[in-house]
């Protein structure tokens, strides 16, 4: 169930991502900032499972590892598909570069955001641990 929920939201970013570039043609280089959003959002769909390794540890470690790794595999294939662009295509238009990375960084945030909203304790649950016994 919480697989299928990441990828609902995921599958919703992405079409409002798509929406917005179809709305503004005059702005964005349509074809290639679709297929940039596209790529971004498979590579957020795979490395998610990687990431959502160190949830269910009780170790902290894990959890910090398994997201960066999840973090530098999208940095890594999102810089590998920017130097294939520039070379592929002769003159690259500068909008394309702006709409990757801020396609980028929202699919980051959504990520992080989305992992670590399942380690926040429950409030009702759980009081808080900042309080001193003096």
């Amino acid at each position: 169930m919480i697989f299928i929920r990441f990828y609902l939201y995921l599958v919703a970013l992405t079409l409002i991502q798509i929406g917005i570039v179809l709305g503004f043609p005059h702005v964005f280089y349509t074809n290639e900032c679709i297929k940039a959003i596209l790529f971004l959002g498979l590579i957020t769909g795979l490395s998610y499972p990687i990431a959502n390794i160190g949830v269910g540890s009780k170790d902290g470690f894990t959890f910090i590892s398994s997201a960066y790794l999840s973090i530098g595999i999208r940095l890594v294939l999102s810089m590998v598909y920017i130097v294939y662009y520039k070379l592929a295509k002769h003159p690259f238009n500068l909008s394309f570069i702006f709409t990757f990375f801020a396609a980028y960084i929202f699919y980051t945030i959504f990520e992080i955001i989305y992992l670590t909203a399942k380690l926040r304790p429950n409030s009702k649950e759980k009081t808080s641990s900042n309080d001193s016994d003096n």
